[in-house]
């Protein structure tokens, strides 16, 4: 068990050494103390106490001596239920949003494939409209090689005057009836080779009609249905464009929520640590004070306060002056940055007992290296009298200094300066922020 002084101001096992680093003799704790202090400062402050948001309010000393009424930590409590109901009504809203947007895109996949089907369809059309019309072109040359054998024909017939009667023409004939017999094969020939020239020619004319309206339907057919889908796929893209947008604000205002809740609820939490650490401070005052009363009533009896193994020797001054306070934080300020780790009192590293056993060994003031034994290193202070410089003690349990596990040195305005926990850098940070304020201490000179 650790030497610890209670609120009650009755100290326990303190003579056990001043502590290393500070020209003390830390080094005789040996490796128990060693194995404390890595775990005063740092595992269990990992384990318990994560570092406060950025936008933590702390409840500020200056100007309010009192602690938080009960009423105002109600009103705060208060704050955070409107406050968790507002982000439960926006986080609602944005999963209904992000329903909605979900049902978009898949109409939009769909659309869009629709949109390349009929792509590809319309890329389709126009390669048999280019083969139809290389269809076309053919039939239109047959075509007029056709009209032009009809033409040529009609010219025929035209130019022999539409020819003459059958005895006529036998009875003429220079070479007799054989030659007219003859000729008669010959014209029923011609007779049926210009049927057959002028059916061709329909023919052709048919085939070049078909083609012609075929590729012009197909695609004019093809290249409206490519239109509607680019229509309906601008259409969605455009919806789910509105979607997302609508999404992101909604994701925006329920961030915003997010943090006015984590805002309160730090404020609650402030006000809740300040009462409980005002109060606690306040039992302590007065324990101290009937400590004094105590050992001045025994010396006004003939006893030695300098001889007393119970009561520590600052039990009957004030603690260290302003001036070594200022010191000690000033020198403090200069650490910052600097890396945390466990067992760390400088010049690079720092734990958070090994920080103040150095600030204050720069202030002519000797502490031991270890939260335990600085606890009981000098008067307890009042957190509405806390002057720069003082310590500032963090456990997790707040009514049982056994389980403080955490130093810092304030600076004034409700701030303090310290090293935090492993990863971390020596930094400032508010005083309720840790969690577990359970007093002040006042180191002696």
């Amino acid at each position: 068990m650790r030497g610890a002084r209670g609120l009650g101001g009755k100290v326990r096992g303190r003579g056990r050494g001043r502590g290393r680093g500070g020209g003390g003799v830390g080094s005789r704790l040996g490796g128990h103390a060693s194995l404390r202090a890595a775990l005063g400062c740092g595992l269990l402050l990992a384990l318990s106490a994560p570092a406060a948001p950025a936008a933590t309010v702390h409840w500020r000393l200056a100007g309010n001596p009192n602690p938080p009424s009960t009423a105002q930590i109600n009103a705060a409590e208060n704050q955070v239920r409107q406050h968790q109901s507002a982000l439960g009504a926006e986080q609602g809203k944005l999963s209904a949003a992000d329903a909605m947007l979900a049902r978009l895109q898949t109409q939009a996949e769909v659309l869009t494939e629709r949109y390349d089907q009929a792509r590809v369809n319309e890329q389709r059309a126009a390669s048999a409209y280019e083969v139809t019309q290389a269809r076309l072109r053919q039939a239109e040359r047959q075509q007029a090689a056709s009209r032009t054998r009809v033409a040529r024909l009609a010219a025929e017939e035209f130019e022999s005057g539409g020819g003459f009667d059958s005895v006529t023409a036998m009875l003429g004939d220079a070479y007799g009836p054989q030659a007219y017999m003859t000729q008669v094969g010959m014209g029923q020939v011609l007779a049926q080779s210009g049927t057959e020239t002028l059916a061709a020619n329909q023919a052709n004319d048919a085939v070049a009609r078909v083609f012609r309206t075929q590729a012009h339907e197909l695609l004019v057919a093809q290249q409206a249905d490519l239109r509607a889908a680019n229509d309906l796929k601008l259409a969605i893209q455009a919806a789910v464009a509105r979607q997302q947008a609508f999404v992101t604000l909604t994701q925006g205002q329920r961030n915003k929520l997010a943090g006015e809740l984590a805002t309160a609820q730090a404020k609650a939490s402030s006000l809740k640590a300040a009462r409980q650490a005002a109060l606690a401070a306040q039992a302590a005052a007065a324990a101290a004070r009937a400590a004094r009363a105590a050992a001045a009533a025994a010396a006004a009896a003939g006893g030695s306060p300098a001889g007393s193994s119970q009561v520590p020797s600052w039990a009957w001054g004030s603690g260290a002056s302003a001036t070594q306070g200022d010191i000690a934080a000033n020198w403090a300020l200069t650490q910052m940055g600097k890396p945390y780790q466990w067992g760390g009192a400088g010049p690079d590293t720092y734990d958070c007992s090994g920080l103040a056993m150095m600030a204050w060994a720069r202030a002519g003031v000797q502490l031991a290296h270890w939260t335990g034994y600085q606890w009981e290193s000098g008067p307890h202070v009042p957190l509405n009298q806390l002057r720069r410089g003082d310590l500032l003690f963090y456990a997790t349990n707040t009514s049982d200094p056994n389980t403080i596990h955490h130093v810092a040195i304030y600076i004034g305005n409700g701030m303090m300066v310290n090293a935090p926990y492993t990863g971390a850098f020596v930094r400032i940070d508010g005083m309720y922020s840790p969690g577990g304020l359970i007093g002040a201490v006042r180191p002696a000179g």
